[in-house]
């Protein structure tokens, strides 16, 4: 505080009341500067016991707070997956139409040959088998479930034909596909005409980050897929020099762009990463720079057939390393194909279709005996994504909007691939399983993997 100062009062001078009140009896005035000091002082005394009560008042409330909160982490940012990204527009107060004589769900996928034979017919057959046993039950209301199905071998024309189902086969729902570029492309056109869509088999974790209200996904994402199989590879089995080759498609690219991220947050980056064309036959030089570089493990991503060729032309090398799969060989084609040469190779399964549960066995016996074979992970994963479809539908009725919100509102579905649950984004968060080829079979690894959730 400045020092005090004084004005004399010169002799003859008026001098007020006030003035005679805070003289020092001496014939000294205080200046204006001075009263203002004190002034702040005591503004500052003031605030500052104002301040020491109620710090004291909430100390204990803090303490009590700290005690219930010590366990839970707090990060500087928003989790959009913590909660349901809702959809607030309209469309929820319309009327069920009255003139509607079946209940159309849309389908689009691969039809026509290798992209048929790699999902495309396994997702049809699912879905209908779904619908066949719902229709069986008395469809919605009396009404039957019917199946549309468009096509997208065209990747870039898949646009029209998901258009198509919206605008001119009028669909409650669309599911599909089975490839994420396709999926992208359909998930642009449903944002903006405001339709569910279920995608039971891409993995492209951006699909769902984005958070759009209407898109759902039945199979774990590429992220929890790496972090399962990237947490077993190099925490439970200690590797320090890990390869992954991986096919010249989207699907593969972004799958292994994701165990590569996951390799650097577990601190043991991959020492190769190596890519081969779709269809590729010798894999000679790929394999001799894995040997050169002394590689203890490698990890495939592509088609069966050619994982196949990959892994036979590593054993006739005599090479030894440790072989993990992505789940494209968690199929019975891999087994066909493989032989004797996929005995031992790890495989992460986006779901246990191996485990003895009645529902499961139950949707094995009626898949088999519809189509003359055994239904694969595609096959299960549109069939409880079909179902998934079918139970909002007759929560919801026949409105797009309150369909979108059964869905988002489905904390656990019980299904034949085991739980499916919903983040805030509409992603599956039920992690995948690791399996071990023994003696031509998918051997679950049955304890819970490593880094799942």
């Amino acid at each position: 505080m400045p020092p005090m100062e004084w004005t004399m009062v010169q002799k003859g001078q008026r001098v007020s009341a006030f003035d005679r009140s805070v003289g020092d009896g001496r014939g000294r005035i205080p200046t204006m500067r001075m009263l203002f000091s004190l002034w702040l002082a005591l503004y500052a005394l003031l605030g500052t016991l104002l301040w020491m009560g109620a710090t004291g008042r909430a100390e204990s409330s803090d303490r009590d707070s700290l005690n219930v909160l010590s366990d839970e982490r707090v990060n500087p940012y928003a989790d959009l997956r913590a909660k349901p990204y809702e959809y607030h527009g309209p469309e929820r107060e319309l009327e069920e139409p009255m003139d509607v004589e079946e209940v159309r769900i849309g389908l689009f996928g691969p039809l026509k040959r290798r992209r048929a034979a790699s999902g495309g017919l396994s997702m049809r057959r699912g879905a209908e088998l779904a619908l066949a046993e719902a229709n069986a039950e008395g469809g919605y209301r009396g009404k039957p479930f019917k199946l549309v199905f468009r096509s997208d071998d065209q990747i870039w024309g898949s646009a029209r034909e998901v258009a198509k189902l919206v605008y001119e086969d009028s669909v409650w729902a669309v599911m599909g596909s089975i490839g994420s570029q396709s999926t992208h492309i359909a998930e642009q056109i449903i944002t903006k005409a405001h339709v569910p869509l279920i995608g039971p088999a891409a993995t492209d974790p951006s699909l769902t980050q984005i958070n759009i209200p209407w898109m759902f996904r039945c199979m774990p994402d590429d992220e929890h897929i790496a972090r399962v199989l990237g947490t077993h590879i190099f925490r439970a089995k200690g590797h320090q020099k890990v390869a992954a080759i991986a096919a010249k498609t989207s699907d593969s690219r972004i799958a292994v762009a994701e165990f590569e991220k996951m390799a650097r947050r577990l601190g043991t980056p991959l020492v190769l990463s190596l890519k081969f064309d779709p269809g590729e036959q010798d894999f000679s030089h790929p394999l001799r720079v894995i040997e050169r570089v002394g590689v203890q493990a490698l990890v495939i991503w592509g088609q069966p057939e050619e994982a196949t060729r990959l892994i036979r032309q590593m054993r006739e090398r005599g090479m030894s390393q440790e072989i993990f799969g992505g789940p494209q060989l968690a199929f019975p084609a891999f087994l066909k194909r493989a032989g004797p040469f996929a005995e031992g190779v790890t495989v992460i399964a986006p779901c246990d279709l191996w485990r003895d549960d009645p529902l499961l066995q139950t949707f094995r016996r009626r898949f088999s005996e519809r189509y003359g074979e055994s239904p694969d992970v595609i096959a299960a994963y549109a069939y409880d994504g079909m179902n998934l479809l079918i139970r909002a539908i007759r929560a919801g009725g026949l409105n797009r909007a309150k369909i979108r919100d059964a869905l988002a509102g489905v904390e656990v579905f019980h299904g034949v691939t085991g739980e499916i649950r919903f983040d805030g984004s509409g992603s599956n968060v039920s992690p995948p399983i690791l399996t071990v080829i023994r003696d031509g079979r998918f051997v679950p690894l049955r304890q819970r993997p490593l880094g799942a959730r």
